[in-house]
């Protein structure tokens, strides 16, 4: 099967007066057809940039300076300004953290979701204002018709999340890209976002790339996850294998900080020691070296090489296994 998107060797960095921050790194990864995969990683590791560069959409002084993106074989780099403008929002969406900062505050919720359709294609404005009835039925809003002609304050948290994700799926886009979409909601509405969110998977074959650093979310929801950390995807595999058998010492302490179910464990909470490196200067060899419990010699001389394992399906950038290289 060819990807629906694929990055290659990706690097954007952001130019200051005295230095230069290495936000992505040289991340490259490939989503297939109708996969949810998981990006997942600490606050600042570049997650949002990587989904600023797949949309074009770096703020200054931030700049792609290498690698590739590819939406079904076509570069997105090599795009003029309004074709990459013609993509977003048609073929690729995103559906944002925090909502209603999203939502414009002077329009109604129906007029929004049915002003993403109209951009992109020629139609009338009560078709498109059909469709967003239509959408917003389908994403669980309840009262459609009556609920599209209510401005955003007037919705929950949940019910203008559900409205950002009408938004998205609304041109029934090839991909969707979900940037933390349940920060800020409570546990019973997280759940029913994620739920909607595969759901939507199903009835319109979109694939999703869900960005959180929330590993339960991550796990209830995807089918594949990337472990980033400081600017690089370390890990790579199913959701299974990650959470069953990590391989990276970045994945296996990030699980290790997750508490047990059950009984008071404040005095045995985990965490990884020391703090992630400045993105303006990365040490020379493996970015996480300096935290790392398990670090050689050699993890502090040069990149780690990228390891394939388990028939190609798990992947990881750790010296630790490259006795495994074949």
């Amino acid at each position: 099967m060819q990807p629906l998107l694929e990055v290659k060797d990706l690097k954007t960095q952001f130019f200051l007066t005295d230095s230069v921050v290495r936000s992505v790194d040289g991340v490259s990864f490939k989503i297939y057809p109708g996969e949810i995969v998981g990006l997942a990683g600490e606050s600042g590791c570049g997650k949002s940039v990587t989904t600023q560069s797949i949309l074009r959409v770096v703020p200054a002084p931030g700049e792609i300076v290498s690698g590739d993106i590819l939406l079904r074989g076509q570069s997105l780099l090599e795009l003029s300004k309004e074709e990459i403008r013609r993509i977003r929002g048609d073929r690729i969406s995103i559906v944002l953290q925090d909502a209603l900062a999203a939502l414009n505050p002077v329009l109604s919720t129906g007029e929004q979701v049915a002003d993403t359709f109209e951009a992109h294609n020629e139609i009338k404005k009560k078709d498109a204002w059909d469709r967003a009835v239509s959408t917003m039925q389908d994403v669980g809003i309840p009262e459609p018709k009556k609920r599209a002609k209510h401005y955003p304050h007037e919705f929950s948290g949940g019910m203008q999340q559900r409205t950002v994700i009408a938004t998205a799926l609304i041109s029934n886009p090839d991909l969707i890209i979900a940037d933390e979409p349940t920060t800020a909601l409570d546990v019973t509405v997280q759940m029913q976002i994620l739920n909607l969110l595969k759901q939507a998977k199903e009835a319109y074959g979109t694939s999703i790339l869900y960005i959180s650093h929330d590993l339960a979310n991550v796990a209830r929801i995807c089918e594949r996850v990337m472990i980033m950390y400081a600017g690089k995807i370390v890990e790579m595999a199913s959701a299974e294998d990650i959470f069953s058998n990590p391989l990276h010492p970045y994945t296996q302490g990030l699980l290790a900080c997750i508490p047990p179910l059950g009984g008071d464990h404040r005095d045995n909470l985990k965490t990884i020691p020391g703090a992630p490196p400045d993105p303006a200067d990365y040490p020379k060899g493996c970015h996480f070296a300096m935290r790392c419990p398990k670090v050689k010699d050699e993890c502090r001389a040069g990149s780690p090489p990228n390891i394939s394992l388990q028939n190609n399906t798990h992947h990881v950038s750790c010296v630790l296994y490259k006795d495994k290289i074949k």
